[in-house]
């Protein structure tokens, strides 16, 4: 692509998150229609108060999936900060409620109109493909952000990615040049806090919603993980996706984190 054409795609380009939740199909077919509801509410709660936090992002809901979406056209350095940042917290949101998920982040062209009744919403583009291709190969719980997102980024803020894994919001994988967030950003920013005891208990009464959710979500991985393995399941779909993923955030997370993550939930703590 040569310079000209870019400039044009950045300036006609989105942020887009595609977020699925994980065994819907499931879901529907076990629970009653009220608990789906339920479910879908929770969900759309949480995007429902970035919409109002952020203003600049909007979400589109169908099925099992959401779509969170820059609304002005137009690439920014904000909107890459804002949609990985508010994506790590919508996962958290949802994981904490139980809910999983599995998503993708996407930056390039993406419409959003109304037919010529004003009835349906269109909504069609390149970057809504390239997420929903993306979530569909991954076997973990997660969001991927994709070189599509991110190399517009690091074109303007050299080095900025690269410190950023350093500090854990990410990690870089080799085979596809994705970055892999992490999405307990409350959990990671409170932690050298903790450390020298600023943190007043207990923990379900600060920084609400945002560091609860992550130690409820973490919390909701790790049990799930530790439920298949006492049943010494480590081979079924459902399986792979909770042990892979706990494997993601030892790796990410470090030792010392990770240990504080999981003491965090005890009733002691939390409650």
């Amino acid at each position: 692509m040569d310079i000209e054409n870019q400039t044009v795609s950045l300036d006609q380009g989105r942020y887009l998150l595609f977020l699925d939740i994980l065994g819907f199909t499931k879901m529907v077919e076990t629970k009653t229609a009220e608990e789906i509801y339920t479910v879908i509410n929770d969900a759309l709660k949480s995007f429902g108060r970035w919409e109002e936090l952020n203003g600049l992002f909007k979400t589109i809901y169908f099925s099992d999936t959401f779509i969170f979406y820059q609304e002005p056209k137009g690439y920014g350095g904000w909107a890459f900060l804002d949609v990985y940042a508010i994506g790590g917290m919508l996962l958290s949101a949802l994981l904490a409620k139980n809910i999983p998920a599995r998503g993708a982040i996407s930056f390039g062209e993406f419409d959003v109109n109304l037919d010529i009744t004003g009835r349906h919403q269109v909504y069609f583009g390149k970057a809504y493909i390239e997420a929903y291709k993306a979530e569909q190969l991954e076997k973990w719980i997660g969001i991927t952000i994709l070189p599509s997102a991110w190399h517009p980024y690091e074109a303007e803020n050299p080095g900025v990615i690269d410190a950023f894994a350093c500090e854990k919001v990410w990690s870089r994988r080799n085979a596809d040049d994705a970055l892999l967030l992490n999405p307990f950003i409350k959990l990671r920013g409170w932690f050298p806090s903790s450390l020298i005891g600023e943190i007043n208990k207990p923990y379900s009464k600060w920084d609400t919603p945002e560091f609860p959710n992550d130690i409820l979500g973490f919390k909701f991985i790790r049990d799930q993980a530790e439920s298949y393995a006492a049943s010494n399941d480590f081979t079924s779909s459902e399986a792979i996706k909770y042990h892979t993923t706990i494997h993601f955030f030892e790796s990410i997370l470090g030792d010392q984190l990770y240990k504080w993550g999981v003491e965090a939930s005890f009733p002691d703590n939390f409650i």
